[in-house]
């Protein structure tokens, strides 16, 4: 990504079989597959921010079944799965403009260009959100390899 582009950090809507566009590929066939067109544009706006009513309105179902949908554990596994992409997306942004925001404080220190506060301020968060996403981002992985390492191909726990 060049410095003059920006990415696009829009929700992708489904379109009516259910898939995302330009994303086929990526939908697994447990994931994606069982969920209705409504149920995913359900999924799509509870991911974008819409809070519950919001969002069932948006997918053309009443606020009492959007509730009842809302429980249900693959729809909360549909917008956990967004919500991580998401997040990815955003730590990917974070690392590119990371290097950039570093250099910019470099050269704020050492005098070559003025240190203006909202530039400092606007760098140093960009930083420092960084380190933590990446931070986050490792500790899930390494959390997620020592939950394989404490089960057996049962599923259940060694020392049980």
């Amino acid at each position: 990504m060049s410095d003059t582009e920006k990415p696009d950090l829009r929700v992708v809507p489904a379109d009516e079989t259910g898939q995302s566009a330009g994303d086929e590929a990526d939908a697994g066939p447990d994931d994606e597959a069982r969920l209705s067109p409504k149920e995913i544009r359900f999924c799509d706006a509870l991911s974008a921010g819409e809070t519950s009513c919001q969002a069932s309105k948006l997918a053309g179902i009443t606020d009492r079944t959007g509730r009842r949908w809302r429980q249900r554990p693959e729809i909360q596994a549909a917008v956990r799965a967004r919500l991580n992409d998401s997040l990815g997306a955003a730590r990917a942004i974070l690392a590119c403009g990371a290097a950039r925001a570093c250099s910019a404080l470099v050269t704020m220190a050492d005098g070559s260009e003025p240190a203006e506060s909202a530039r400092v301020s606007a760098c140093r968060a960009v930083t420092e959100g960084a380190v933590k996403l990446c931070e986050v981002a490792e500790l899930e992985e390494r959390l997620a390899a020592l939950e394989a390492q404490l089960t057996n191909d049962g599923g259940k726990p060694r020392w049980t």
